[in-house]
């Protein structure tokens, strides 16, 4: 074994404006002096408790990294969580991953010096999940201990505030492949992403007529979240971004596994002071206000228990819609069908329709539901994070810039308010993949031909790669099979109409959608964009006082688990592919 450091203390700090940045804290934000000011409060504080130490150990062509940021500051953040201070307990947290982040580069440019006196080069970056399993995590701290650092029986390192990787090392010494790969992380979103865009220009966007509403709007999505203040039925002012908790993973799963491990507490401060400097720069503070969001945003964002929608049976806290003073969080119908999908349906008029209607939310998670008045069957399906950009190496958000349209025969993209093209949303990749599949660059199993084996290129910088294709088509079968489930199971019947949610059905293309396979043919002139469904039941609900309506909904409704059915997973592999089925 060779030790390139052992235990070597580094010298770093925090950065005061970086880590405002990674909170979407800038200058001329309504919360901006006040989060400045705490920063200041807490910075003496902040450094004693930094301990920031690292090893970087060479065996069998590898390098093992381990980086702490010490115990102290985990336990630091960890009592002001406890004692309800939830900004002091972000600001700390985010001084403790900058201090990460700047420790990574110093030792980034040892290994770098190390590398230049043996002749070697670095040819890539392993870290977990993205390319090596989280158990690699345990085979890490063994190689390259960290006094006080360990790994728990879920392989995670403790303090939290510790990162782990491997470097695999070449002969050829021109290649130094050693930095973060901001393109290859599966947290898209992460503040410090060298490849993202903020400039939401749809997430608001739903088919509902206001006429009196008076109040605050919020939908909290898994991606992005959206605020709206109504006077007198009029849009008085509205704000969107990205959802501050997509640093602790893209999708549901990966959240509820992180407070699971013991950061539910930060993930609440984050969206709790998200939603009220959007609400403050609405200028809504205090007045009525209505949120909805899914089974797992909410209870992070009410600060309930979320174990039990981490394991089977998937059990949540609490599905209630709860109203305290004037404010009203509407409630859902399941673990994993949430008070997004009841405000959705209340806006949809599941509440009050005699015919039987399809509703179908392609957000992060693929939620439907069918039925009207009298009976409705709801499910959903983990459809990951790919119809909002995530998991895709030049996937965005619906934000200005995404590519959303695609035409290859006259070598054409379009973006989101005409921008210049910064990634590509979710309607962008259904509309290339259908382009892909009729001009025959890709057969029906996504497989690409040749001349594109490393991919079609859209733009300068944005390439849509065959491990994209793959993680489209698993989204996309996962959601088919579920609609044509949900439809076997609720019966015969003649479906009214066909209610596609969220950002993406916005702006998507039903007969390109219907050319992946990802909505059946025989519904495709029945089907009718809605946009973010959730946020327009939640004005809906500010609008009508909505007790009545979504009552009904939640006590109409019933759910079932699509992995209790044999059947799902035959219809999921049917459906990777791109067939002619109706």
């Amino acid at each position: 074994m060779e030790y390139i450091g052992l235990d070597i203390k580094i010298n770093v700090l925090p950065d005061k404006d970086r880590v405002l940045s990674a909170m979407d804290c800038v200058r001329g934000s309504e919360l901006y002096a006040a989060v400045s000011a705490e920063f200041d409060a807490l910075y003496e504080d902040v450094t004693d408790a930094l301990d920031v130490r690292f090893t970087a150990a060479v065996r069998d062509e590898r390098i093992y990294v381990l980086i702490t940021a010490g115990e102290r500051i985990s336990s630091l953040s960890g009592q002001l969580f406890d004692a309800g201070e939830g900004l002091a307990g972000l600001i700390v947290n985010n001084c403790a991953d900058d201090v990460l982040f700047a420790a990574d580069e110093a030792v980034t440019e040892r290994i770098k010096y190390y590398c230049a006196s043996v002749g070697r080069g670095i040819l890539k970056r392993l870290a977990a999940p993205e390319s090596v399993p989280v158990s690699e995590q345990a085979v890490i701290a063994r190689t390259a201990p960290v006094t006080g650092v360990g790994v728990t029986e879920a392989f995670m390192l403790s303090p939290a505030k510790s990162m782990g990787y491997e470097l695999v090392l070449t002969q050829d010494e021109s290649v130094f492949k050693a930095q973060h790969n901001c393109s290859e992380c599966l947290n898209a979103n992460c503040p410090r992403r060298s490849v993202s865009a903020k400039d939401f220009s749809i997430v608001s966007d739903f088919d509902y007529s206001v006429k009196t509403a008076d109040g605050v709007a919020v939908d909290i999505g898994t991606t992005t979240v959206a605020v709206m203040r109504f006077k007198s039925g009029k849009l008085a002012c509205a704000k969107s971004g990205l959802n501050a908790q997509r640093r602790f993973g893209a999708d549901v799963l990966s959240r509820i596994d992180a407070a699971m491990r013991g950061r539910a507490g930060e993930m609440q401060a984050a969206i709790r002071y998200q939603i009220y400097d959007m609400i403050k720069a609405v200028d809504g503070v205090g007045l009525p206000t209505v949120v909805a969001g899914n089974t797992a945003m909410l209870s992070l964002y009410m600060g309930w228990d979320c174990t039990g929608l981490g394991s089977y049976p998937f059990e949540a806290v609490c599905l209630d819609t709860v109203t305290k003073d004037n404010y009203t969080v509407i409630g859902g119908i399941s673990a994993f069908v949430g008070g997004d999908i009841t405000s959705g349906l209340y806006m949809c008029g599941f509440d009050e329709s005699e015919d039987v209607n399809l509703f179908i939310d392609l957000g992060t998670n693929g939620e439907m539901a069918i039925g009207n008045r009298e009976r409705i069957l709801c499910t959903s399906t983990a459809a990951g994070p790919a119809f909002e950009g995530g998991r895709i190496s030049c996937g965005t958000g619906s934000v200005g810039g995404a590519v959303c349209n695609v035409d290859i025969k006259s070598n054409t993209v379009k973006t989101i308010a005409n921008k210049p093209p910064c990634g590509i949303c979710g309607t962008g990749i259904v509309e290339l993949v259908s382009e892909l599949l009729s001009c025959g660059y890709c057969d029906k199993t996504g497989r690409f031909i040749e001349k594109y084996s490393d991919g079609y290129k859209l733009a300068e910088g944005i390439r849509f790669t065959q491990k994209d294709m793959r993680e489209f088509q698993t989204a996309k079968a996962a959601v088919r099979a579920g609609v044509e489930l949900l439809i076997k199971k609720y019966g015969e019947c003649d479906i009214a109409n066909v209610y596609i949610a969220g950002g993406f059905g916005r702006r998507l293309d039903t007969a390109k959608a219907c050319r992946v396979g990802l909505i059946p043919k025989r519904l495709a002139h029945k089907c009718r964009a809605v946009g973010n469904s959730s946020l327009g039941g939640a004005v809906k609900y500010l609008e009508r006082g909505g007790y009545a309506g979504a009552a009904r909904i939640k006590a109409a409704a019933k759910d079932f688990n699509l992995a209790d059915i044999p059947e799902f997973n035959e219809l999921f592999i049917k459906y990777m592919d791109f067939t002619e089925e109706v």
